[in-house]
């Protein structure tokens, strides 16, 4: 967990899965990248919070309260909590079938 937000454990699995599936494509420097660029996209997500603003997109037609950021190739499924706490609950590909994976 990051200062503000959290990743659940689906959600670390994820970041794990993108990691070697980019580090097997492309090496493992733009596999760091990509998932630094997850990570500072889910810290944008917690500031937007901070300063009041309601971070990215509705994804309610998954659950209630869910949320999605797009950050590269992937979605970033969250929810907010109080005090501009954001729980990531899913980092899925946008090819993906999304409603399968929850």
């Amino acid at each position: 967990m990051s200062s503000g937000y959290a990743l659940s454990p689906l959600a670390q699995a994820d970041l794990s899965d993108i990691w070697d599936y980019s580090y097997s494509q492309w090496g493992a420097g733009l596999a760091d990248a990509y998932v630094l660029a997850i990570h500072e996209a889910c810290e944008g997500l917690v500031t937007a919070m901070a300063n009041g603003r309601l971070a990215g997109q509705s994804a309610e037609h998954i659950r209630v309260g869910y949320r999605k950021q797009i950050v590269g190739s992937h979605l970033v499924f969250f929810t907010c909590k109080l005090m501009g706490a954001v729980d990531v609950v899913r980092i899925l590909n946008q090819r993906m079938d999304v409603a399968a994976h929850f």
